[in-house]
């Protein structure tokens, strides 16, 4: 090889190198996955509107959960005092039933007495 091929050679990989350059640039030569500038804003609107949207349908469906909550701790709190009454009640009830025993009890007690006293009196 002589001294005076290597410019040559070199020049001859620079003009191919900048061949490709140019082609790539212009566009004829461009991979399939380079796309236009306007078509990646597009893309990039369309991603950001569908976030968006997740995110409002998420906060929504979080509000609606929050509501469903509340509104579940309100019935159970009402049920716990429904709850609470039909336990006094039923306690009242058992109270009212035990003073009613224990007077006839009472009474049944006395007449009793009586009747034992009026046995000894007569007896």
């Amino acid at each position: 090889m002589e001294w005076a091929q290597i410019p040559v050679v070199q020049l001859g990989a620079l003009g191919v190198l900048l061949a490709v350059l140019w082609l790539v640039f212009r566009g004829n030569l461009a991979p399939s996955t380079l796309v236009p500038r306007s078509t990646l804003d597009d893309v990039r609107a369309d991603r950001d509107a569908r976030i968006a949207q997740v995110v409002a349908d998420r906060e929504t469906r979080v509000k609606e959960a929050n509501e469903d909550a509340a509104e579940w701790r309100q019935l159970y709190v009402r049920e716990c005092d429904a709850h609470e009454l039909t336990r006094r009640a039923h306690a009242e009830e058992v109270r009212a039933a035990l003073l009613a025993s224990t007077e006839g009890a009472q009474v049944a007690a006395a007449l009793l007495a009586e009747i034992r006293s009026r046995q000894i009196e007569a007896g």
